[in-house]
């Protein structure tokens, strides 16, 4: 491989590759980005203890128009991936001014769609829930935290895809730090309107809503303030807003839309999934829920991996350097395995203890001892999780999301849903039977990821 090619990659990114210790550089990559994607699981976390203590309505409803929420969210993430992938490609082949064109046209849409979610989950948050299997009370709960939170999607929007854009420039300490900031608004402002101590009314589960609101409002501002200041190798002029390329827009959409879809399908299937374990009661979809929000945390360090792996594949390939971008792409993946595995006995151990921090009520023993059983069955999908996270991150920093597309899709429909039902309601295992399934998915899903990789066709991707 030429020298010019190497010195592509060192003078676009200095701070991304150490070629003699990749796997340095991914962990360089990937820390931030695990604080980060903490940070704003305990948004999920600290929002979840807090309504939990207000009984099984507020925790269930508050848990499905989460759901709904990142349903909706799939525009964002087509932008968010678009912007990754395409910023770390114009990077690694050293052209700065094209990277910010493109940082125009991925905040643009994202405000877009974001503007829209916020509208749709104003007026129709009720029915979306109703489509969800809530019953009256969590319906009722669930919608006041929808129309609160529906406010703050449009920035919430533009803050998530400044954090792809500023990531695929090889800066993840950005996004750690604005998400630290958010995670600690969120709580202040949460905490004191659900509870209302002093002179601070109580909200309850309005109050929920209005803490993701305004942290919302912050963090994109601050994001929006880094990419304006021009201290990155990307910039955003406001006054630029609308001076828009058809052709970034176009690379932005062919990598993202995949995503995007990805993310939309899949979560069909969840909400008919969540749909399945609503029919089994509310205290059966409460465990459910806190033990999805406990889950989120297990995602993190393999997101933080996705991401590390999504830029440095797409700068190495930027840079025209396929070698490189295998090599970091199997770096990653080794550190996957070794976190996974560590997370797995984490589960399996400490269960029982972790989802009794975020359950109260008359019923919260039975919500206890179901939560921990599906945390300790998830154990079992991180080698599945370790392959999907890293390899998947690796495919989508190539451009390759159609496969990705067609592997989630396959395993969601083909594996997860109908053995669900099966082993949840024939079988009579009820929601432990409905997650045996899901590990069934995500273990097929990691193999077909690895496949997929080992072919080698992401390599020759236009993006």
């Amino acid at each position: 491989m030429p020298a010019e090619a190497s010195e592509t990659v060192a003078a676009a990114s200095p701070a991304v590759f150490d070629e003699t210790n990749l796997s340095r550089s991914v962990m360089r990559l990937a820390w931030p980005v695990l604080i980060q994607q903490v940070s704003f699981s305990m948004v999920q976390l600290v929002d979840t203890f807090l309504v939990g203590h207000l009984g099984e309505d507020s925790l269930a409803g508050g848990r499905l128009a989460g759901q709904v929420v990142w349903f909706m969210q799939a525009g964002v993430l087509a932008a968010s991936v678009g912007a990754t992938a395409v910023i770390a490609r114009n990077v690694g082949a050293g052209q700065h001014q094209l990277a910010s064109a493109t940082l125009r046209n991925a905040l643009f849409m994202a405000f877009l769609w974001g503007t829209a979610v916020g509208l749709g989950m104003w007026f129709f948050s009720d029915w979306g829930l109703g489509m969800m299997g809530a019953e009256a009370g969590a319906k009722q709960q669930g919608g006041v935290y929808m129309r609160a939170a529906a406010l703050g999607m449009p920035l919430t929007a533009l803050m998530f895809v400044g954090h792809g854009a500023l990531q695929g420039a090889g800066d993840t300490k950005t996004p750690m730090l604005i998400g630290l900031v958010v995670n600690i608004v969120n709580i202040v402002v949460a905490y004191g309107l659900i509870n209302g101590p002093g002179p601070l009314p109580r909200l309850e589960v309005l109050g929920s809503g209005a803490g993701y609101t305004s942290s919302a409002i912050v963090g994109s501002l601050l994001v929006l303030g880094v990419l304006t200041s021009g201290t990155r190798i990307i910039r955003w002029a406001p006054w630029r807003a609308l001076d828009l390329s058809a052709g970034e827009s176009k690379r932005i959409m062919n990598v993202g839309l995949p995503a995007g879809l990805e993310h939309l399908q899949f979560n069909v299937a969840f909400m008919i999934y969540t749909r399945i374990i609503a029919g089994l009661g509310t205290t059966a979809l409460a465990a459910h829920g806190v033990a999805l929000a406990i889950q989120g945390l297990t995602f993190n360090a393999g997101f933080a991996l996705n991401v590390a792996a999504m830029t440095m594949v797409g700068q190495a390939l930027g840079a025209r350097r396929p070698d490189l971008a295998e090599r970091s792409a199997y770096a990653s993946l080794r550190y996957a395995f070794v976190v996974m595995s560590s997370v797995a006995l984490i589960l399996m151990v400490a269960g029982r203890p972790i989802t009794g921090l975020f359950v109260g009520g008359p019923t919260a023993h039975d919500v206890v001892d179901t939560g921990s059983w599906l945390l300790f069955i998830f154990a079992f999908a991180m080698p599945g999780l370790a392959l999907s996270l890293s390899l998947g991150g690796s495919l989508r920093g190539a451009g390759d999301t159609r496969a990705v597309l067609g592997i989630m899709a396959l395993g969601t429909w083909g594996v997860r849903l109908v053995p669900a039902y099966l082993l949840a309601n024939v079988a009579g295992l009820g929601v432990p039977g409905a997650w045996l399934a899901a590990i069934l998915d995500i273990n097929f899903r990691g193999i077909l990821m690895l496949l997929r990789f080992r072919q080698g066709r992401w390599k020759q991707i236009k993006v």
